[in-house]
């Protein structure tokens, strides 16, 4: 009695979601009950098949589809179906990223309601081609529900899948984290709790902690006593949301109280020690100290900074509780914690990267923990030099591993590796090319896509010469024809704008690598949108090749241009080169748009303004620091996350966002005047 209660009430919810879809006092489209009938019945009776909703704007000539994923998990499945029947034939922008649902609009509001925020794809097509459209929707619609059941992703180990994830992170392919999220779930062998981990990592890394602090289930991940690495990252995520707009006001008080709000899990405040933590974190956890009243305890806290020369960490507000404490600094051991054999674990540690790796690549638990502590931002890092020898003895050990030691390698340790090769602006041309060689042989799904870029360009960094170049490109350009597509020319055209970036030892050498790249793209140019051909075009004469790419001339099938008006953008990430590329971009092809730079690790005043005058903000997760990335969330009118972190998959997200708000403005405008109309009569 109880199911047939809770299925007849969830059948009722989704009627009248369906009724309020259709209501022609928000969409026309109802006007027309024959027309919808086929996608009213799927939304309706289908069990396997996405939703599909048509709406039209009768004030305009508007018109769209929303394809919906019945669960969030199976949003990645929606993604495969609209690449593969609608995107980029048919529809140039928005098949394969969800759409940001705007709470302001009556359906847009209801579809967040009834399926969650990134469960949905918004599709419109030239006028020409909307009936094209609508058979290729209809057909989707009719083969996946009649179809034999199957597996929407190839099957893979759930150690392969947790690699691939991290990849995905480091490598700033948020949305690729997510489905990989997804299929982890699917498949099962991970425990809840670690299920959650990685959830509270990937919201941590874009910046969502809002988000995080809302997680179904955190509370009780958290007493749990999970690694220090997760309660960083909720630590982190409170300071944004709680901690640091009060102290941003001299509001110590108020930054209190806050803590006492209902969603704060303040498990993850007791008994903990700070110098253990990140900055924000740190933060937090004086202020949990504080609003304890536990003062002497705050001032031992405050001088165990001290002790740790991370006085910087201490916010000015509580310097008058930094009092000289009568005991000794803490030791390694205080530091650490106690507790016997997980104790020896925590306090282990290795004195060179090249220990590290072997003992990752062994599996040793103690090394495994190490790895995951040294993504918190404030633990000290290994040491790592721009040395030859060193280089030569990190590709040496990457070469001799078997396969189970790579995979741990690339599952554990690649993050943090490539993070302080990244951060320090470090020389080290042997390990590079020997990761990169070594994942030839692993399909370049996004996930591998995303690293691949980052590997292309801190090897770019170490004026390699001309042998390693050529070397190293012969391994990028490998299997391009498996990957290079009309879908994922962005993470392509990246990869030349790198190439295009840099001094190269060999002209010849860069000219043949980014022919081997671009050739797939240009048979298929007319696939292409507007700006990847702009940016094709470009890179094409920077580099001085052969191709003579088509300009595409406004026609009847294309869609109305737009008029993009003033606008603040904020683009934040850690790799400069591309945030300038970028920005001279945007300032030749859009000059009206004005594009503010950041590459801060922490918040600041500055950042703060910026991000709130933005109209919205660009973030670039690749290597990015969950505090900066926290606090631009916190601040900013609106978040855009590009698919790959290269200035091409940059400039595009930018460009997508930029139309897609125009678009919206002029549906608004024109609703406004049609209004007006019949208030008039």
């Amino acid at each position: 009695m109880g199911a047939d209660s809770s299925q007849s009430s969830q059948t009722e919810a989704l009627e009248s979601f369906v009724d309020l879809f259709f209501d022609p006092q928000h969409n026309a489209a109802g006007k027309h009950p024959n027309w919808c009938a086929q996608f009213r019945n799927n939304a309706l009776q289908a069990k396997r098949a996405p939703v599909v909703l048509p709406r039209l704007w009768g004030t305009t000539d508007e018109s769209a589809y929303y394809v919906i994923a019945r669960r969030p998990s199976e949003a990645g499945v929606v993604r495969e179906l609209l690449v593969a029947f609608a995107g980029p034939s048919l529809v140039k922008v928005g098949y394969d990223v969800p759409l940001v649902l705007q709470r302001g609009d009556v359906i847009e509001a209801a579809i967040a309601a009834h399926f969650g925020t990134s469960s949905t794809f918004k599709l419109r097509a030239p006028r020409e081609k909307r009936t094209d459209l609508h058979a290729a929707l209809t057909r989707m619609l009719r083969l996946v529900e009649n179809s034999p059941q199957r597996a929407w992703s190839a099957p893979k180990p759930l150690g392969r899948l947790l690699t691939d994830f991290e990849a995905a992170l480091v490598g700033g392919a948020s949305q690729v984290a997510a489905d990989l999220l997804d299929q982890i779930g699917r498949q099962g062998g991970l425990s809840v709790a670690n299920l959650k981990h990685l959830q509270i990592k990937r919201l941590a890394v874009m910046g969502q902690a809002v988000e995080l602090l809302a997680l179904p289930g955190l509370r009780e991940v958290l007493l749990q006593d999970p690694p220090q690495a997760v309660k960083d990252m909720v630590l982190s995520a409170i300071h944004a949301t709680c901690i640091e707009p009060a102290l941003a006001e001299n509001a110590v008080e108020e930054a209190c109280a806050a803590l006492a709000r209902p969603w704060v899990p303040i498990a993850v405040l007791a008994e903990e020690n700070p110098v253990r933590f990140s900055d924000s974190a740190a933060v937090t956890l004086l202020i949990g100290l504080l609003a304890r009243g536990q003062q002497t305890e705050l001032a031992e806290a405050i001088a165990a900074l001290d002790a740790a020369q991370r006085s910087t960490a201490v916010p000015a507000l509580l310097d008058r509780y930094r009092v000289v404490i009568a005991r000794a600094a803490p030791t390694e051991a205080d530091v650490a914690g106690t507790g016997g054999a997980d104790a020896a674990v925590e306090a282990w540690r290795p004195a060179t990267w090249e220990e590290l790796l072997a003992s990752v690549a062994d599996g040793d638990k103690a090394a495994l923990r190490f790895c995951r502590d040294m993504e918190v931002d404030g633990t000290s890092e290994l040491p790592l030099a721009s040395d030859t020898a060193i280089d030569a003895a990190l590709a040496d050990l990457l070469s001799s591993l078997g396969d189970a030691g790579y995979e741990s390698v690339w599952r554990y340790a690649l993050s943090p590796f490539l993070q302080a090769v990244s951060r320090g602006g470090l020389s080290l041309p042997l390990t590079l090319a020997q990761i990169t060689a070594s994942s030839i042989g692993q399909r370049r799904d996004p996930a591998n896509l995303a690293v691949l870029d980052l590997l292309l360009e801190l090897f770019l960094r170490t004026s390699p010469s001309a042998e390693d170049y050529d070397e190293f490109l012969e391994h990028l350009t490998m299997r391009v024809q498996e990957w290079v597509a009309s879908e994922t020319a962005s993470q392509a055209l990246d990869f030349v704008d790198r190439l295009a970036a840099f001094a190269t030892p060999d002209d010849e050498t860069r000219a043949q690598a980014a022919l081997e790249l671009l050739t797939p793209l240009y048979r298929h140019a007319q696939r292409l949108d507007e700006a990847c051909l702009a940016s094709a075009r470009s890179l094409t004469h920077e580099l001085g090749l052969d191709l003579d790419w088509p300009v595409r001339q406004q026609t009847d099938s294309d869609e109305e241009p737009v008029a993009i008006g003033p606008t603040q953008v904020l683009v934040y990430g850690m790799d400069t080169g591309v945030l300038e590329r970028v920005q001279q971009w945007m300032v030749q092809r859009y000059p009206q748009v004005k594009v503010s730079l950041s590459a801060d690790k922490v918040g600041s005043g500055q950042l703060r303004e910026v991000a709130r005058h933005a109209d919205f903000s660009v973030l670039i997760t690749q290597c990015a620091t969950h505090a900066a990335t926290n606090f631009i969330s916190q601040h900013a009118q609106a978040v855009v996350y590009p698919k790959g972190a290269g200035s091409v998959s940059v400039v595009r997200a930018i460009v997508d966002e930029l139309h897609h708000r125009a678009r919206s403005s002029q549906l608004a405008a024109s609703a406004r005047v049609a209004g007006g109309r019949l208030r008039g009569r």
